[in-house]
């Protein structure tokens, strides 16, 4: 294609100098300088020197005396070495052009890409810096939250410790300090165990010791434990067992940490005469767990925060870190289930889990 553009315009020129001649006299090299020209430009050296020898071959044939003929004499011969001039300097400096042209563009692609690497890099560092602060931000928070809910039973411990320490205290007080220490301590562990939980479910650390286990059994152990917390509350505990039939397969000890954690977090939330509801069912593959209460119920936008990391203290709740709910989470999904709650205000909660369902003939087994 470029040796052919320079045959072309060569014949273009080759026309346009006759056409010109028949009408008065044309300088022989007016149009072929051009020609040499644009077969540099779009060609390069060797089609631009094709049309230059192109040129004076048809220059020397049509226009220099004696026609037809390839012979020349002296003045010919200068205007053909300054035609050559002429010729060799916008073939070297078209070739030139080309290779500044060229080597802009690298250099601005080059540009363009370091401008973009540093584009890319300030925006890594900026997000890594907006992680770190976030980071920093969940730190303070998390030690906020800790050092207010240690605090407060720690304190009960040094005090009721204090009151112990008083040689005239009666025998029915000290036992009182002590039962009140003894809370705030079990409360204490009770905490640390969340957060040492916590920790192990964000390092991927988290182990399952898991087992066939009745629900029947986990339902009278719910009973058992949190009856006389509701009868204190003065709210009615209720549990609506499956048939014996259905067990689901699953850590005993986890699962009584799930349902603890709703039922305690129901417990704390329904006022004195309500009724808190244990129900399960089973469907296909999967066990669903029911805990409902005649609770405040929830707003619709704190339902999607109900399972994060230390959302009640974010709300000024001070009555727990704000654990239990996000626990169970990671627990019912380290069983491969799922949990949600369906509420509203002035209509109470339901919190529900499934956990998979026993199949026959399993054994226990230890999963990570």
């Amino acid at each position: 294609m470029r040796y052919a553009l320079a045959l072309l315009v060569t014949g273009i020129a080759l026309a346009a100098t006759l056409v010109l001649r028949r009408d008065g006299p044309t300088p022989s090299f007016l149009f072929f300088v051009p020609a040499v020209a644009i077969s540099a430009w779009y060609g390069g050296p060797r089609p631009a020197s094709l049309a230059t020898l192109l040129s004076l071959l048809l220059i020397d044939l049509n226009f220099l005396e004696p026609g037809g003929s390839i012979s020349i004499d002296r003045v010919e011969a200068l205007e053909i070495i300054a035609f050559v001039i002429v010729a060799a300097t916008i073939i070297t400096t078209m070739e030139a052009l080309h290779r500044a042209l060229a080597l802009a563009e690298s250099r601005a692609a080059e540009l363009k890409r370091l401008n973009e690497e540093v584009g890319r890099s300030y925006d890594a560092e900026r997000e890594k810096r907006h992680v770190a602060e976030l980071l920093a931000q969940a730190r303070e928070e998390v030690l906020g939250v800790v050092a207010h809910d240690l605090r407060n039973p720690l304190s009960i411990i040094i005090t009721s410790t204090d009151l112990l320490l008083e040689e005239n205290l009666d025998r029915t007080r000290r036992t009182e300090m002590l039962k009140v220490a003894l809370r705030a301590g079990r409360h204490m562990n009770r905490l640390i165990g969340d957060l040492l939980d916590t920790v192990r479910m964000h390092a991927g650390k988290f182990t399952l010791d898991l087992e066939d286990v009745p629900v029947v059994a986990i339902f009278r152990q719910t009973i058992e434990t949190f009856r006389p917390s509701a009868e204190q509350a003065g709210v009615y505990l209720e549990a609506v067992p499956p048939d014996d039939g259905v067990i689901v397969r699953a850590d005993p000890f986890r699962v009584s940490q799930i349902v603890g954690n709703i039922v305690g977090n129901a417990l704390k939330f329904t006022p004195e005469n309500g009724k808190v509801t244990i129900r399960a069912d089973a469907s296909g593959n999967h066990v669903a767990i029911h805990v409902s209460d005649d609770g405040p119920g929830i707003a619709p936008a704190d339902i999607d925060h109900l399972f994060d990391d230390f959302w009640q203290a974010r709300r000024n709740d001070h009555r727990g870190v704000g654990l239990g709910l996000a626990i169970a989470k990671g627990l019912v999904e380290a069983h491969g289930g799922r949990i949600w709650c369906e509420s509203a205000p002035g209509r109470g909660s339901t919190f529900s889990f499934t956990l998979p369902r026993a199949l026959a003939a399993t054994q226990s087994s230890r999963v990570a």
